[in-house]
Formats: C-alpha cells, structure tokens, sequence
C-alpha cells in the first residue's frame, strides 16, 4: 500500500472541497462537519510537530552554547547534524501550517456561503 505524503493528502482533500464548493450542494452542513473532522486531525498533527520542532531548536541551542563554552569539535559537528535535521522539519511544518489555514477558510466557506446568501435574501425582500 503506497502511502501519500502530507502535501498529497492536502491538496486532494482541497481539491473535493472546492469541488463541492463550486457544485450547488444544499448538504454544506455535512460537509462542513466532515471537513471540520480532518482540520481537528491536522491540528493535532500540527501540535505535534511544533513540539518536536521546539525540541529540536532547543537541543540545537544549547549544543551550540556547549559548544561554543568547551571549544570541542565533536560537539560542532553535532551542531551541524542537529541544523540539517532541524532545516527539513521546519519546512515541512511551515506547509502543514499554511496547509491548515487555508483549510480554515473553506471552512468558513462551507459554513457561511449558505447563511450569506439566506441573509442577502433577506435584506433584499426588506427593502422592496
């Protein structure tokens, strides 16, 4: 079983919601609690990575500062490995991040297309 990156489950589940956005599906409600569901997973997912990202950043730290104090090679090069490791970690919490606000504005989309419209009814049957 093949498994897809973050950024193939990002965009294929962008690209069914904007599907659905441009389609006029009266089951937004749905819709919206289903999409709600898979935000509430990235966030979790996202929390989980900033603390790793945090605790990596820290290590790096006070590697450099031992490193720095003691003059020792061996815990330069540490430094390095750490800093290569810490650069595509970063990276891919910046997508996952931006991934995950985005969602939040389909969200929004889903949730209050309907009501705008219902409300623009409204305001327009009040004027005549």
């Amino acid at each position: 079983m093949k498994r897809n990156s973050m950024e193939e489950f990002l965009k294929k589940h962008e690209n069914f919601i904007k599907e659905k956005l441009n389609s006029s599906s009266e089951n937004r409600g749905e819709l919206a609690n289903f999409h709600l569901t898979k935000i509430q997973f990235l966030q979790h997912e996202r929390l989980i990575h900033l603390l790793v990202t945090l605790f990596f950043a820290s290590i790096l730290i006070v590697s450099f500062g031992i490193a720095m104090i003691s003059n020792n090679s061996s815990i330069f090069i540490l430094c390095w490995f750490i800093l290569i490791l810490l650069i595509p970690y970063i990276f891919h919490y910046y997508k996952l991040e931006n991934g995950v606000q985005r969602w939040y504005w389909y969200y929004n989309e889903l949730k209050f297309r309907g009501e705008r419209r219902k409300n623009q009814r409204k305001k327009y049957f009040i004027l005549f």
